[in-house]
């Protein structure tokens, strides 16, 4: 098994749902990670500290690691009590799941190569979970975004990976329970921890699905299928003529003839039906991403050397620093006569600075605001204000805010009845 799957369980949304994408994905050089993406791999780093360091069957507590440095592909991070409060909740419901003959394995390699006949699926499960015939896959999510463990197809892959490793061992495993966690979710209201069972029996009659769907990416003409959650994180989403041709189709919007591009950004928004809205808000975050990525492989092409004619790359306005250090620049300064009031300025951190604040005492020591310090601090100095009002598909998670509305309030009123005469 290769370290990277071509066919990997945490990227088949993608290439199940847009064969094509595999053979374009191919020719891009693996891209450095995103901030997000470095931390939450640090985070799954101290998850499997908290297990393959603790007796087999057992799990550790996160808070032993505290302040401590580990080290993982993604380079050295000190361990915060932020994300010992995250890695918690897997380790806590874990315990949870731990009996007398319980086997708990982390950063697990499988590969269900003897069930497809391809080696090329393979992926690592972030905990398994082993009590007699009856295994425990979980995936640890360290994002915002809501993902639904049912018939979730990266989980789903890992079980073939796992059933393939019982079955050449000659084991048995009569069910499954597919995990997913997701701390953050608690900070907006949801479940950290959602799962579903099934007896293997399920997966088996499912097993024909994930075997189309690798055999539709060798075809040499597999098609590109565009669409939203296939193309969110594609490295070929940019070059993309179909993603680009469906998104601009959904927004009404055909480059073959540029009178119509400055047709619909001429056209007044008042004048929209809600049908025309709704289709332009739900191709916006597309279009939005395929611009972007657009302007990133533009700019990559010209930079190797590769000229688009009708297009050019220019500088932006850069900003200005100091060359020396604050000291010696502060001094030039008093010695053109700038009082010091006017070259230092003192102000205290934002309120969403300090609930993230991090210092190191003088003994070295790695610290923050403890829960207690930062629930006084949210409860007695902080006043959070609501959020902008946004417009999105109604497939969001979020409550919807209501309103009434006005127009009724402007409508016709009935005649008023008249008065007897008696109350004249």
């Amino acid at each position: 098994m290769t370290a990277h799957a071509q066919l990997s369980p945490s990227a088949r949304v993608r290439w199940q749902n847009c064969p094509g994408s595999v053979r374009a994905v191919a020719a891009y050089p693996d891209r450095k990670s995103g901030p997000a993406a470095v931390d939450g791999t640090h985070t799954h780093t101290l998850l499997e500290q908290c297990i393959i360091h603790a007796e087999q069957g057992t799990v550790d507590d996160p808070q032993k690691f505290l302040g401590m440095v580990l080290t993982d592909h993604e380079g050295s991070f000190a361990v915060d009590q932020s994300r010992i409060e995250r890695v918690r909740v897997a380790t806590d419901y874990i315990k949870s799941k731990l009996g007398a003959n319980t086997q708990v394995y982390a950063e697990r390699k499988v590969n269900p190569a003897a069930l497809f006949g391809r080696d090329d699926l393979g992926g690592t499960v972030d905990v398994t979970i082993v009590n007699g015939e009856h295994r425990e896959i979980i995936d640890y999510k360290d994002g915002m975004q809501y993902v639904d463990v049912i018939d979730n197809l990266q989980l789903e892959q890992y079980v073939y990976g796992d059933y393939a490793d019982v079955m050449l061992k000659g084991q048995n495993v009569e069910s499954y329970t597919t995990t997913i966690v997701q701390p953050k979710l608690a900070l907006t209201g949801g479940n950290a921890i959602s799962s579903v069972t099934h007896t293997t029996g399920y997966f088996i009659g499912r097993i024909h699905i994930l075997g189309n769907a690798a055999a539709a990416t060798d075809e040499p003409d597999a098609p590109f299928v565009p669409g939203e959650k296939q193309c969110q994180y594609c490295a070929h989403r940019g070059a993309c003529h179909p993603a680009a041709t469906d998104a601009l189709a959904k927004a009404g919007i055909d480059f073959k003839d540029m009178s119509v591009v400055k047709d619909a950004v001429a056209t007044d928004s008042h004048t929209m039906t809600n049908e025309q809205l709704v289709e332009l808000m739900v191709a916006a975050p597309l279009l939005r991403k395929m611009l972007e990525a657009v302007e990133e492989e533009a700019l990559n092409r010209m930079k190797s050397g590769t000229p688009i004619p009708g297009l050019k790359v220019v500088r932006g306005n850069g900003r200005n620093s100091w060359v020396k250090d604050d000291e010696a620049t502060a001094a030039a300064l008093k010695k053109m006569g700038v009082p010091k009031g006017a070259i230092f300025e003192t102000e205290i951190v934002s309120a969403p600075q300090a609930l993230k604040l991090k210092w190191v005492k003088a003994d070295g020591t790695a610290k923050q605001l403890s829960p207690r310090q930062l629930k006084l601090l949210t409860t007695e100095f902080i006043a959070k204000s609501e959020g902008k009002e946004t417009v999105v598909p109604e497939s969001d998670s979020r409550n919807a805010l209501t309103y009434t509305n006005v127009a009724t309030m402007f409508a016709p009123q009935p005649e008023a009845v008249p008065l007897p005469a008696w109350l004249l």
